[in-house]
């Protein structure tokens, strides 16, 4: 059975990961960044299995394997952690997973104000409104430096909206924001949630906990990147792309030009209430 860590990218998802890791799959909660092997991307090619001829996917096509490749990991494990971008929207009627093979979901929103920024790094998009047009482009998808790697992201208004819509999954929401604000009291929340589901009773190991807390913050996670110890960054003309960028520094109001705020509080008013975000 599979425990989904899903997001739109650039929203969270790693540090939510590398918590993980360093408590339920350390000794002391130290965090290694060795150990984020143990949360793996999907899809990619690993799961798709040898008598796959890789190279003959096409753009998009991916959602053909999603049912076969996750019955095989619910046959393989009792409970496998996937790290996923991927949109819960159905394509040709084929669900992206099903609760026959899902645990349980951990889902963490961010504003998409303070997305953008980081989706403009990350993609390497030339201005902001590049940027802009993915984040609202339906069956946008990002696949990695191999052309393996083929995540069905959506726009940021519907990858959003599928998941937390979802009534048939078990599944914890966490906004991005409310994580920085208070670590302690949001990663409560997902331990809880994962022992539930796991099954794991004694409640929460605090010493391991607060080492887990301390062991994954950004500055942490961004010093670990900088002496070379994180291995997952786009790769763009020869040069690794920083991926731990701005972090709690990314602020919409500082950080984004005039007109695109503007654009952007217009067109996503209706999100942002929803979720609760500051609406200008």
């Amino acid at each position: 059975m599979i425990i989904w860590l899903a997001s739109y990218p650039k929203s969270g998802n790693t540090w939510i990961r590398s918590f993980i890791v360093s408590y339920y799959f350390s000794n002391d909660g130290n965090f290694n960044f060795d150990d984020l092997d143990r949360i793996p991307d999907y899809p990619n090619k690993n799961f798709l299995g040898k008598n796959v001829d890789v190279s003959s996917i096409k753009e998009g096509e991916v959602y053909k394997f999603w049912e076969n490749t996750q019955n095989t990991i619910r046959e393989n494990s009792k409970a496998k952690f996937l790290k996923t971008h991927n949109s819960l929207k159905p394509i040709d009627n084929i669900p992206f997973t099903t609760a026959k093979n899902t645990l349980g979901v951990v889902h963490v929103v961010r504003d998409p104000r303070n997305v953008i920024t980081s989706i403009k790094n990350h993609f390497g998009f030339s201005d902001y409104n590049k940027a802009l047009k993915y984040m609202q482009t339906e069956g946008a998808f990002m696949k990695g430096e191999d052309n393996i790697k083929y995540a069905i992201v959506d726009s940021w208004r519907t990858h959003f909206i599928s998941w937390m819509q979802n009534q048939s999954l078990k599944r914890i929401s966490i906004r991005y924001e409310d994580l920085l604000n208070n670590p302690e009291k949001e990663f409560i929340k997902i331990v809880n949630f994962l022992d539930s589901i796991l099954k794991i009773k004694g409640g929460i190991k605090k010493s391991k906990f607060l080492k887990s807390l301390d062991s994954t913050k950004f500055e942490v996670l961004q010093k670990g990147e900088e002496d070379g110890k994180f291995n997952e960054n786009v790769i763009r003309n020869k040069e690794k792309v920083k991926f731990f960028n701005l972090g709690p520094k990314n602020n919409w109001k500082k950080v984004l030009p005039k007109d695109v705020q503007i654009k952007m509080n217009d067109y996503y008013k209706e999100d942002l209430k929803k979720l609760g975000y500051e609406v200008c």
